[in-house]
């Protein structure tokens, strides 16, 4: 299914697609083109019905090493103006928005390092696993940079500003058993089985009345940022409209005819 020349993206039958990052030589090092062939994938799994989740990650033994430093080197990249800076900077941030606003849910497969505007694209997904030789690198200031493509907002929002500033200022490597206890993943895999830990985590999620799973993500993100009453207050228009769907019909039936349900949609 995948027609890309820098990711991977195929569908299983069970609703789960797989987006992989796929310059294995080179530690999946991003390139702009690579991030638009991303958003190109997402916006396709956004409208197929088929696809019920998402799993991120990156072919062989990284997820990504971030930005590729060979095109930073550039003699026409070193020391570029400010605006040309903003724009590129600009372009990153589109591509991960798409992701962050993915419809469906996402679960992203750490393993080896995740590196730079990389961190970004993992802490957009809405859950992480990372394999046991995962290792973070929120490397910014140790290349005279700071966060980018969204990935300030992104990382206080998962461990919080003083945990974001220890990690961002000195720009130390973050193993998967810290990255755990901070929260800046969800759950550890032995190496090698985070991809299909991921999987089997996303086919879960794939199970559920999409309706509901669609809607319930929409509602934690609300309530991240809200007071009490506006987050019950969507709950219950939400828990409202939903009551009126075939799915949650669909639901309460198989519950009662002891069977499994058989959810479309709608």
């Amino acid at each position: 299914m995948s027609e890309y020349r820098y990711i991977e993206f195929t569908r299983r039958d069970d609703g789960v697609a797989t987006l992989l990052w796929n310059r294995p030589g080179v530690k999946n090092a991003l390139l702009p083109e690579m991030t638009d062939e991303a958003g190109d994938a997402l916006r396709r799994a956004a409208g197929d019905e088929g696809v019920r989740a998402l799993v991120l990650s990156g072919s062989g033994d990284a997820f990504s090493a971030g930005a590729d430093l060979k095109n930073l080197a550039r003699p026409e990249r070193l020391g570029r103006s400010a605006l040309a800076g903003h724009e590129r900077g600009r372009h990153g941030t589109a591509r991960v928005r798409e992701l962050l606003e993915f419809p469906k849910p996402t679960v992203g497969a750490i393993h080896g390092p995740v590196a730079g505007m990389a961190c970004a694209w993992a802490l957009a997904c809405d859950v992480l696993v990372a394999g046991a030789d995962a290792r973070f690198h929120p490397s910014f200031v140790r290349f005279g940079f700071v966060t980018d493509c969204g990935a300030s907002w992104l990382l206080v929002r998962r461990v919080g500003v003083a945990q974001a500033k220890r990690l961002v200022l000195t720009g130390d490597p973050v193993d998967a058993q810290e990255a755990l206890r901070i929260g800046l993943c969800e759950e550890i895999s032995p190496s090698g089985e985070d991809v299909e830990r991921a999987t089997a985590l996303a086919a879960r999620m794939a199970e559920r009345p999409p309706l509901a799973v669609q809607h319930a993500r929409r509602v934690l993100d609300f309530a991240a940022g809200a007071t009490f009453d506006d987050a019950a207050e969507l709950e219950a228009w939400t828990q409202g409209a939903l009551g009126e769907s075939e799915d949650h019909q669909e639901a309460v039936r198989a519950f009662v005819e002891k069977r499994p349900p058989r959810f479309t949609g709608s």
